[in-house]
C-alpha cells in the first residue's frame, strides 16, 4: 500500500504539469480568438454544394469546419452549404460518415463544388499485430479487429461485454449480470482442462493478467489474434490467442476537450415462472394430504385425504385452535390457506427480488493536443452502477494520461499512467448454488401478516408452515460484502532510430494491484428461532507484475519489389504476489464489526506468497516481394519458473503466407473483384497459466497422536508429488484463408479453415489412493478444436441513405484424443456426476441418466426396465445397454455445453445527420444444465420449498398421470442427475439498438452528439430452468447453470461533446 501512496504523489505533480502545459493551449486559443476577433472585417463567404463521386448525387449533413478554429457549418438537404472564413488563406475540411474527408484551400473561390469519395474501410488501414503494425492488405495470419466507434455509446461496465457478436471466432458470454462480474472469453474452443482458457491481454505493448478496471471509453482499437502463427510471437501464453489493446494518445494541434456522459435506467430481462400462491398452496395440501394418508398405513388406520383439520387435531391429539404455533405441519393445514384472505402476505419472490430498477452512469473527460513534437492524452472517468437486487452495485474511477515526445532526431520518449479502483457491493451473494438469488426463488409465495419478503428476519416472526431459512433479501440488506481493488497499469518506452532503416526500442512496465474482500454476517441476519451468532470473514492480495523488454527492428526497401522487416527481442518478466485470509466466529455482538476478531473465535488465519520468473527470446522476419507475395516466419524461446527443471523451457515457431491474387496481370480485366487473397500458417504456442508451485512436492499441516496419554504432535506431511517433468501445454494450429472484396470493395468477406491440437494437457489428474494422495499436476492428453470462421461486410447508398453491415459466423467442434496412458474418462461436473471428459467426447459432456417419460402405475413399472424401490410417479429412464434394469451403466452423453455455432451482425443505417445501429448475436447447438432447476424443481420428500409453475402438470396418482414429464413429488428418482434438467442453449439476442443525432457545430463546440440506447431489448429461448442460456458457469468442464444473477435491460441517454 506504501507503493500507492507515493504513486499518488507522483500521479499529482504528472497532472499539474500536465495542467500547465494545457495553460499554454488555453493561451493559445484565447489568442487565436482574439485575432479573429481584430481581423472580423476581412471575413469572406465561401458558398457551393457537396457530391457524391458515386453517383453525383448531393450529401447531406457533412461537417465542414475552418481548420484550426471552430468555425463549422453542416450541408443543408441538397447538399448546398454556406460559410464564412478569415481569409483566402483558410483551409476547409469536409467530412461524413462513410466518406474520405478531404481538405480544400478557399483562395480565390467564391463558389465551390466539392465531390467526396466513399470510405471503403481502405485495405491501407494499420492492424497492431504483436510487437508491432502492419497494413491489413499484408496480414498473413487470422486476426480480428474492432474500433473506438463499435463500442462507444454502450451501457457497460466492462469492456468485454461490448464485444459480443462482433469478433469471429470469438465467443462472449455473459454468465452473470451481477454489476462487475466477470466476462467469459474464448477464442476458438477451449483447448484445456484445468489451465486457464482465458486470453491473453496486451495493453498498450504490456502484458497483463486482466483488463478489471480497464475503462472502453479509453481503447482506440482492439485486435485479437487467433491463429498460433499470430499469437506464436508471445509464446508460452499465446494458445488461448491474444487480445491487443491500444488506449487514445494525443496528436498535433490545439487543445481538445472531450466529454462523454451517459445515464441509464435497467430492469431484469427474464424470471423464472414458478407456483403463484394458489397453486402452492394446492401443492402443499396434496401433500400434507398424502403424508396423513401414509401415516393411516404406517398405524393401521383409515385415514382419508377428505378427513377434516378437526379430525387430524383430534388424532394427532391437540388441543386449542389450531394455528402454526400448535400444529404439526406434517400433518396438517394452515387455517389461513384459504386464497384471499387477510391473515397472510403473498410474495411474489421474483418481483422481491429483482423488482429494482437499476442504474448506471458513467462521466469522462478527456484532455488531448500537442505541439513541438510533443502530444500528449488524459483522461478521467467515474462510473457508479446499482444493480437490480438490492444492495448489490458496482463503483470505477479511473485515469490515463499517455505521453509522447520526439526528443531529437534520434530519440522518441513516451510513457503511460493507468491508475484505478474498483468497488463492488455484494459481491458474490446471488450467484452460484446456494445463494441468496436461489433461496429466494424457492421461497413459498406466502408469509406472516405484515412481513412480506422479510419472514424470520432479526425477530421478525417466522412463517413455521413454510419457510426454514432468514429472509434472503433481508440477508443482502445487512450483510456486508464488499469488494475493493486497486490498481495501476504503467510504462515507459525509449526509441532509438539509429539510422533511417534501423531502431531499437526499450519498454519497461508495471501491472500491479491489491484487492481486500470483507464479508460480514449478523447475527439478525440469520432467522429469529435459530441460534446464531455474528462472523467475519477478510481476504486481501497483492500482484506485482514487471516487464523488462527490449527490441531490434529492422525495415528496408530494396529496389522497387522487396520490403524486407526483421524483428529481434529480448523480455524478462517477473510476478510476486502475497494473499491471506481471516476468518472468524463467535462474535459476542453484532458492532464489533470485523475490525475487531480478537473478541471472537478464530476459524482460518492464513499467509501466502510466491513468485515466478518468464524469460523469453523471439525473432521474426516479414518478406513482402511486389506487394503480391507474402512470407512471414517468428520464432519464441521461453523460460518459466513454473515448471519443472527438465521441461522449464520451450520454442514456439511460426510460418504465414499469403498470396495477393488480385495484383496479378491476369486479374486486371475482372474489374468486379477488387481484391483477392489467398493466406496459409503454420504456428506452436504455449500454455503455462498453472500454480506456481505445481511442480513441488508440498508439504501441509498434519496432526500425529502418539496414543495413549502422550499429546498430540504438531508437525507437516506431504499433500502432492513432486514432478520434475512437467512441462508445457502445446497448441499446435493450421489455418487457411482467403479474403476478397468485390464491387470496389463495397462487399469484403474473409473465410477461415483452422485446426488447433492442445498437446500434454496440464490436468490436475485424480491418482490411486494407495499414493496417498488424490490429485497430481501432469501433461496427459490432447485436445483438438477445428472450424470454420466467416466474416461478410456490406456498404450500400440508397439517396441519402447509408447502409453498412457486417455479419459473423463461427463454428467450432471440440474432442478429447488423448487422455494418459490408459485413457481414463474423468468425472467431472456437479460433485464429478453431471460431466465427463471422455476420448472421443468434447470437453465437460454431459453423461446423464435420459429421462423417457414417467412411470404411470406398478404395471408399468413391473413391465419396464427400473431401480431398485422404484415406485409409480417415478421418471422413467433409458435403459441404454438393454440388459433390463437401470443403473450407473446406463448414464449416457446427451450432449455438451460448448455451442459449436454463434453469429453476431451489426447493421448501422445513417440518414443526414441521423444514425441507428443494431447489435445482434446468437448461439445454437449447445446444451446447459439447470443446477437451480433441480434444486428447487426435482421430487423431493421435502415440500415446504416453491417449484416452477410446471408442477402443476405433475404425476399425482395413475388416475392423475400429470402431463407424462414431471414426476410425483415423492418420486424415488429425484436425487439422480438426468436429462429433465437439460436444455437447449441456443438463443437469439438483440444486444444493442442505438439511436443517434450529430448536432452540426456551432460556437462552442466543433462536435456534438447525442444519443439513446438500449442493451438487451429482446431475446428469444426456450431455457425455462434459469433466467438466460449465457448462465453457464464459466469452468469448461462443467456447463452447470447454478442460479446466477440474472442480466438487465437497460436504457441510456447519452451525450459526447468536443470543445
Amino acid at each position: 500500500m506504501h507503493f500507492f501512496t507515493n504513486f499518488r504523489k507522483l500521479l499529482l505533480s504528472a497532472c499539474i504539469f500536465l495542467c500547465i502545459s494545457a495553460g499554454d493551449e488555453f493561451r493559445v486559443l484565447a489568442e487565436g480568438n482574439h485575432l479573429s476577433h481584430r481581423n472580423q472585417t476581412a471575413e469572406l463567404i465561401v458558398t457551393g454544394t457537396i457530391v457524391s463521386t458515386e453517383n453525383n448525387e448531393p450529401i447531406p449533413g457533412v461537417n465542414i469546419l475552418v481548420k484550426g478554429t471552430k468555425s463549422g457549418a453542416s450541408s443543408k438537404a441538397d447538399g448546398s452549404f454556406s460559410i464564412k472564413v478569415p481569409n483566402e488563406k483558410s483551409v476547409l475540411i469536409f467530412s461524413s460518415i462513410g466518406y474520405i474527408t478531404q481538405e480544400i484551400v478557399v483562395g480565390n473561390q467564391k463558389n465551390l463544388k466539392v465531390v467526396l469519395s466513399a470510405d471503403t474501410k481502405s485495405l491501407e488501414e494499420v492492424v497492431v499485430v504483436g510487437y508491432g503494425e502492419v497494413k491489413r492488405n499484408n496480414l498473413t495470419g487470422a486476426t480480428a479487429s474492432i474500433g473506438a466507434k463499435d463500442i462507444e455509446d454502450r451501457p457497460v461496465a466492462r469492456l468485454e461485454n461490448a464485444l459480443a457478436g462482433q469478433l469471429p471466432g470469438v465467443d462472449v458470454r455473459t454468465t452473470s449480470g451481477e454489476p462487475g462480474s466477470d466476462i467469459q472469453i474464448r477464442i476458438r474452443g477451449t483447448g484445456s482442462i484445468n489451465s486457464s482458457n482465458d486470453p491473453l491481454y496486451v495493453v498498450d505493448g504490456v502484458p497483463v493478467d486482466d483488463i478489471k478496471g480497464l475503462n472502453p471509453g479509453d481503447i482506440k482499437t482492439l485486435d485479437v489474434l487467433k491463429d498460433a502463427a499470430s499469437a506464436a510471437i508471445y509464446g508460452s501464453r499465446g494458445s488461448n490467442g491474444v487480445v491487443l489493446i491500444t488506449t487514445k494518445r494525443g496528436g498535433q494541434g490545439k487543445l481538445s476537450i472531450q466529454f462523454n456522459a451517459s445515464k441509464s435506467l435497467s430492469r431484469v430481462e427474464g424470471r423464472l415462472n414458478m407456483m403463484n400462491p394458489q397453486q402452492w398452496i394446492e401443492f402443499r395440501k396434496a401433500d400434507i394430504d398424502k403424508k396423513w394418508v401414509d401415516k393411516g398405513k404406517t398405524d393401521k388406520k383409515d385415514y382419508k385425504a377428505s378427513d377434516s383439520q378437526e379430525f387430524r387435531a383430534a388424532e394427532l391429539k391437540i388441543t386449542g385452535p389450531i394455528s402454526s404455533a400448535n400444529a404439526n405441519a406434517t400433518y396438517m393445514y394452515d387455517p389461513r390457506w384459504a386464497y384471499g384472505t387477510d391473515s397472510l402476505d403473498y410474495v411474489d419472490w421474483n418481483d422481491a427480488f429483482f423488482g429494482n430498477t437499476g442504474s448506471l452512469d458513467n462521466y469522462q473527460i478527456t484532455l488531448s493536443g500537442g505541439k513541438d513534437n510533443t502530444n500528449y492524452s488524459v483522461s478521467g472517468s467515474y462510473l457508479t452502477q446499482k444493480g437490480i437486487v438490492v444492495n448489490t452495485g458496482y463503483d470505477r474511477a479511473t485515469l490515463r494520461a499517455n505521453f509522447d515526445s520526439k526528443v531529437n532526431r534520434v530519440l522518441k520518449f513516451g510513457m503511460t499512467l493507468a491508475p484505478s479502483i474498483e468497488w463492488r457491493t455484494g459481491s458474490g451473494q446471488t450467484d452460484g448454488k446456494d445463494r441468496a438469488g436461489m433461496q429466494a426463488i424457492g421461497e413459498p409465495p406466502i408469509s406472516d401478516k405484515g412481513v412480506g419478503a422479510y419472514a424470520g428476519l432479526g425477530g421478525l416472526p417466522t412463517y413455521k408452515w413454510s419457510g426454514r431459512y432468514a429472509s434472503p433479501i433481508g440477508y443482502l440488506e445487512k450483510v456486508i460484502a464488499n469488494r475493493t481493488r486497486n490498481k495501476l497499469n504503467a510504462n515507459v518506452y525509449l526509441d532509438f532510430n539509429l539510422t533511417n532503416n534501423l531502431v531499437f526500442k526499450i519498454v519497461g512496465g508495471a501491472d500491479i494491484y491489491s484487492n481486500i474482500d470483507d464479508t460480514w454476517v449478523p447475527s439478525t441476519a440469520l432467522r429469529a428461532d435459530l441460534a446464531g451468532t455474528a462472523y467475519s470473514d477478510r481476504s486481501q492480495g497483492s500482484t506485482y507484475h514487471y516487464l523488462g523488454q527490449g527490441t531490434l527492428n529492422y525495415n528496408k526497401k530494396i529496389g522497387k519489389e522487396h520490403d524486407l522487416s526483421v524483428l529481434l527481442g529480448y523480455a524478462v518478466e517477473t510476478t510476486k504476489f502475497n494473499s491471506s485470509q481471516q476468518r472468524a466466529n463467535n462474535f459476542p455482538n453484532d458492532w464489533s464489526n470485523l475490525f475487531d476478531i480478537s473478541v471472537a473465535t478464530t476459524t482460518i488465519n492464513t499467509i501466502y506468497s510466491g513468485k515466478n520468473a518468464l524469460i523469453s527470446y523471439f525473432g521474426r522476419v516479414q518478406y513482402d516481394f511486389k506487394d503480391k507475395y507474402l512470407l512471414s516466419a517468428s520464432i519464441r524461446r521461453d523460460g518459466s519458473s513454473k515448471f519443472g527443471n527438465t521441461n522449464q523451457w520451450g520454442i514456439f515457431p511460426a510460418a504465414a503466407a499469403a498470396w495477393k491474387v488480385s495484383r496479378e496481370n491476369f486479374m486486371k480485366n475482372v474489374n468486379f473483384i477488387s481484391d483477392l487473397k489467398l493466406r496459409a500458417s503454420y504456428g506452436v504456442s504455449g500454455n503455462n497459466r498453472i500454480p506456481d508451485n505445481a511442480q513441488f512436492a508440498l508439504l501441509g499441516n498434519y496432526n500425529y497422536n502418539l496414543g495413549g496419554a502422550a499429546a498430540v504432535i504438531k508437525g507437516y506431511a506431504p499433500t502432492s508429488f513432486e514432478n520434475s517433468y512437467l512441462g508445457w501445454e502445446t497448441n499446435k494450429s493450421y489455418n487457411l484463408g482467403l479474403d476478397f472484396g468485390i464491387l470496389s470493395n463495397s462487399i469484403q468477406a474473409s473465410v477461415d479453415y483452422y485446426s488447433r491440437t492442445t498437446s500434454d494437457l496440464l490436468l490436475n489428474a485424480p491418482v490411486s489412493s494407495l499414493t496417498g494422495f488424490t490429485n497430481s499436476w501432469q501433461n496427459v492428453g490432447d485436445i483438438l478444436n477445428r472450424g470454420l470462421e466467416l466474416s461478410l461486410s456490406t456498404q450500400k447508398r440508397i439517396g441519402k441513405f447509408r447502409w453498412n453491415t457486417t455479419v459473423n459466423v463461427s463454428y467450432n467442434t471440440n474432442e478429447v484424443l488423448k487422455l494418459g496412458n490408459d485413457n481414463t474418462p474423468i468425472p467431472t461436473g456437479f460433485s464429478g456426476l453431471t460431466s465427463i471428459i471422455q476420448v472421443g467426447q468434447p470437453i465437460g459432456s454431459f453423461k446423464l441418466y435420459d429421462v423417457i417419460g414417467v412411470y404411470k402405475d406398478q404395471a408399468d413399472v413391473d413391465s419396464s426396465p427400473h431401480m431398485a424401490k422404484t415406485l409409480p410417479g417415478d421418471s422413467k429412464y433409458r435403459d441404454v445397454n438393454n440388459d433390463g434394469k437401470i443403473d450407473d451403466n446406463d448414464r449416457t452423453i446427451v450432449g455438451n455445453p460448448q455451442a459449436p455455432f454463434y453469429y453476431g451482425l451489426k447493421t448501422d443505417v445513417t440518414y443526414q445527420n441521423f444514425n441507428l445501429s443494431i447489435l445482434m448475436n446468437a448461439q445454437t447447438g449447445g446444451k446447459i444444465y439447470s443446477m437451480i432447476g433441480r434444486s428447487i424443481d426435482r421430487s423431493t420428500s421435502e415440500s415446504l420449498y416453491n417449484r416452477l409453475a410446471t408442477w402443476a402438470d405433475r404425476w399425482q396418482s395413475p388416475e392423475q398421470p400429470g402431463n407424462g414429464i414431471i414426476p410425483g413429488n415423492y418420486a424415488t428418482t429425484g436425487s439422480y442427475y438426468d436429462t429433465r434438467w437439460l436444455y437447449s442453449s441456443d438463443y437469439l439476442r438483440v444486444k444493442n439498438i442505438t439511436l443517434s443525432y450529430m448536432v452540426p457545430p456551432m460556437k462552442w463546440f466543433s462536435y456534438a452528439r447525442v444519443y439513446v440506447s438500449v442493451e438487451n431489448p429482446f431475446i428469444w429461448h426456450k431455457y425455462t430452468g434459469g433466467y438466460t442460456p449465457e448462465a453457464q458457469s464459466p469452468v469448461a468442464t462443467d456447463g452447470g447453470d447454478y442460479g446466477g444473477y440474472p442480466q438487465s435491460k437497460t436504457y441510456s441517454l447519452g451525450i459526447n461533446l468536443t470543445f
